[in-house]
């Protein structure tokens, strides 16, 4: 289920993901959500996260300086990135409701996502 997006980007531009961060009900449970990029005709994951019992409502998938899932300093988005979307997939639970759809996740328990990209130059030499 797409959450949020997708957001275009310049491909002729590079970029890197300062913060990503999401709010969600704190009674959404076993999903995973990431943020994927494409470029062309590919996807490749920038990051994600499983949201199990117990979390924050505002979720961070990269804050400044750490990404989440790959311990790294720096997340890149790949050359010639045409944009990114944020992605959910799983099965939802809610506490005290006997099921749930993406659908009815996304419009009453997801609350929107922060999203700061930098641009910046390759130097050649």
């Amino acid at each position: 289920m797409i959450l949020d997006g997708p957001f275009e980007l310049d491909p002729s531009r590079r970029y890197s993901v300062d913060l990503m961060s999401f709010r969600v009900d704190m009674c959404i449970r076993r999903i995973s959500v990431g943020l994927f990029a494409y470029f062309g005709p590919y996807v490749v994951q920038i990051s994600a996260l499983f949201l199990g019992r117990n979390h924050a409502e505002e979720v961070s998938l990269i804050k400044p300086g750490v990404n989440f899932l790959t311990m790294e300093s720096i997340s890149m988005l790949p050359p010639q990135c045409d944009g990114v979307v944020l992605v959910a997939w799983g099965e939802p639970y809610v506490w005290g409701k006997d099921s749930v759809t993406w659908e009815e996740l996304k419009e009453s328990d997801y609350h929107g996502m922060k999203l700061v990209l930098n641009q910046y130059e390759e130097l050649t030499e």
